[in-house]
């Protein structure tokens, strides 16, 4: 299905309305979200349980997924070190966009605020925000794939792009706990592009981010 979507100033594009976190399909109204010190093992698929689950490494962050909520990354790897490194924290940060709408969060959490530490970031918090406040959260599956890093030479950024699958993520009323199931379609298929820098602490954050729905070449059986 697709879930509902919530208008949002992006970094990287003049113009809003982007999904959250789209759903399956076409069933649901407006469209979707627009807009580290040592080298780790490759990303792994992030599955929801019950309590935080805690990724390699010491300081990687523990994500409270309900047990409704899987993520999964595929390809997430690399031979060059820092993309590795780049990769990785990526996943992080899409993890914390779903984690953060699977929860209905009232107010910004430590892992969003951590890996979107910019204005824009700001931004995301407070459309994720508003979808809670609506009512719902999310639920289901959430696949990633098919990244690409190109290091920007001279700027000290990256940027990494990715495709996300949503066919089987769904909106789910907070209250009633009611899914809503709608048919995948291109809808369903969305790609995202993160221009990421290295922190202070060592870690690869998204300072901008856009978010493009329907993307034909992100689509898959």
């Amino acid at each position: 299905m697709t879930r509902t979507s919530l208008p949002i100033a992006v970094a990287l594009a003049a113009s809003a309305g982007l999904l959250l976190s789209a759903c399956g399909g076409g069933g649901s109204s407006s469209d979707k979200i627009q807009s580290s010190a040592s080298t780790p093992t490759s990303a792994p698929t992030t599955s929801a349980s019950a309590s935080p689950t805690q990724a390699a490494g010491p300081d990687a962050p523990k994500f409270d997924l309900p047990p409704d909520v899987k993520i999964d990354f595929q390809g997430f790897t690399s031979s060059d070190a820092t993309k590795v490194e780049v990769l990785r924290d990526a996943t992080y940060a899409a993890t914390a966009v779903v984690e953060t709408e699977a929860l209905g969060k009232k107010s910004e959490t430590p892992n969003l605020k951590r890996f979107f530490p910019s204005e824009h970031g700001a931004e995301l918090a407070d459309q994720l925000i508003s979808y809670a406040k609506s009512g719902k959260v999310a639920t289901g599956t959430f696949r990633y794939y098919n990244p690409k890093v190109t290091v920007n030479k001279g700027a000290g950024s990256v940027t990494v792009g990715f495709c996300e699958d949503q066919r089987k993520a769904y909106d789910k009323d907070i209250k009633t706990g009611k899914v809503t199931i709608t048919q995948p379609s291109l809808k369903s298929f969305n790609s995202w592009t993160y221009v990421m820098g290295k922190s202070a602490s060592g870690e690869w954050t998204v300072f901008s981010y856009s978010w493009n729905h329907g993307v034909a070449k992100c689509q898959v059986a």
